[in-house]
């Protein structure tokens, strides 16, 4: 959830800047929302002229910009082999693009107008947050956005910039994010400052564990067609590899800070009860607790990886006939086995760090 969240605040952002950027004068395709009133086959002549197999004309009424309440036909144009054919129905809300050409304007269906929705999502869960968790569900939005901003903001402007290493870069953002986050949830005490240790020092065990998969395992970054695209177009002399590594470590940074906490704060309780314990039972209590989240926290982080590759997973169950041999090594495979194992490895060195810190920084408090 707090992924998702993360990457609907950094799109959000990213539409603001980019309406800030926009020209003054209007560009020769710009975008508008719009509703489908009707939906119709095109007719026989129709379909001859344009030589379409199948189609449909679609009634739509803008409902933003400078033409809000005008009503326009268009052809959307639909084929069951595509995956990028959009099928309307009355009463969809869509996204329009309106074209200029030759002095003549045209439009046509582009998408589904989702956005709307997604405000809907994060109501909802920034509601649960607060009602359930009362001030501190308004602290955890607090440190989310901060978090993404630092990113979008600090992080994504830098690699643009091309001005430090992204490695002492990553670890930076990943320090800051961990201190605000823990100081601002629990207050600046004992607790807070083990948690920050714990995490910091499991982050850096799985950048490490990044750094050199990366490296023995010739990964490139190139796994997926957004960065294959800036690759080829925007941004030629970016380090992908650098670009690759912080997406493992920010990956694996949300699940050490909540093992780490959970250790700190479970160590922090048992000392309040009981003043008289040692360094060593504490760590050995810690270690306790931790066993039990290992389990669970490992699970759920590989869980999370192998969800979002669920399509990769079924196009390589789809096709038998492949080599295995082949498959196993490709970079993209390579690449989310490598980015699940090294973030588990992190979170699950995490725990005993923490217990250790949190073993030395509370024995004798009263």
């Amino acid at each position: 959830m707090k992924k998702t969240l993360v990457i609907v605040i950094i799109l959000f952002c990213t539409g603001l800047g980019l309406v800030a950027a926009a020209p003054a004068t209007p560009p020769p395709v710009h975008y508008e929302k719009g509703l489908v009133l009707s939906v119709a086959p095109l007719d026989e002549d129709t379909r001859k002229q344009y030589l379409l197999d199948r189609g449909e004309l679609v009634t739509l009424r803008v409902t933003s910009g400078p033409e809000a309440g005008k009503v326009v036909d268009t052809m959307n144009f639909v084929s069951e082999r595509s995956p990028y054919a959009i099928k309307v129905a009355p009463g969809d809300k869509v996204i329009i693009a309106v074209a200029y050409d030759l002095g003549r304007t045209s439009y046509h269906v582009s998408d589904f107008d989702r956005f709307d929705y997604v405000y809907v999502l994060l109501a909802m869960f920034i509601g649960t947050l607060v009602i359930f968790a009362g001030v501190v569900g308004v602290k955890t939005v607090f440190v989310i956005g901060f978090s993404t901003a630092l990113i979008f903001q600090v992080y994504v402007g830098q690699v643009l910039a091309r001005q430090i290493d992204l490695t002492l870069l990553t670890l930076l953002v990943c320090a800051v994010i961990a201190i605000v986050t823990q100081v601002a949830i629990s207050g600046w005490n004992r607790k807070s400052l083990a948690a920050v240790l714990g995490t910091v020092g499991g982050v850096v065990i799985a950048g490490l564990l990044s750094l050199l998969a990366i490296k023995l395992m010739h990964l490139t970054g190139l796994d997926s067609e957004e960065a294959m695209m800036l690759k080829a177009t925007k941004m030629v002399d970016v380090d992908f590899q650098g670009v690759l590594f912080s997406g493992m470590v920010f990956g694996a940074l949300g699940a050490v800070m909540d093992v780490a906490i959970s250790i700190a704060s479970a160590l922090y309780e048992v000392k309040a009860l009981q003043p008289d314990m040692d360094r060593k039972t504490l760590f050995l209590t810690g270690m306790n607790v931790g066993r039990d989240i290992m389990g669970t926290m490992s699970n759920t982080l590989i869980l999370a990886y192998a969800g979002t590759s669920l399509p990769l997973m079924l196009l390589i169950a789809s096709q038998p006939q492949a080599s295995a041999l082949k498959i196993m090594n490709l970079n993209m495979i390579v690449t989310e086995i490598a980015r699940a194992l090294t973030g588990s490895i992190g979170l699950i060195c995490a725990i005993p760090l923490t217990a250790l810190i949190s073993a030395f920084l509370m024995h004798g408090r009263r």
